[in-house]
């Protein structure tokens, strides 16, 4: 899974992150990952999801035009930084 997860800007840049353990994320290092606050796991495929702020569109943080290609859901749109990874790098 090295080399998997990134962290999709609001700016569209990419940013590659590994778990400090190497194998799965704290949730200290999620909230970093989004900018702070709840994090929210939205499912991308059978083995990759997204994390997210939870409260993002509460909060009015900006649109994430990349991460809402990546997302492609249904009437929905990703706001704030997210990060894309492999599911089994949450617990």
């Amino acid at each position: 899974m090295k080399g998997k997860s990134f962290i999709v800007r609001i700016d569209g840049t990419i940013e590659h992150v590994e778990p400090e353990n190497g194998t799965n994320f704290t949730l200290d290092e999620l909230k970093k990952a989004i900018g702070g606050g709840y994090i929210e796991v939205v499912p991308l495929t059978f083995d990759k999801v997204m994390v997210v702020d939870e409260d993002g569109k509460r909060k009015q943080l900006a649109l994430n035009v990349a991460a809402t290609r990546i997302y492609n859901g249904p009437n929905d749109f990703i706001v704030g930084d997210a990060l894309v990874c492999h599911r089994k790098q949450i617990r």
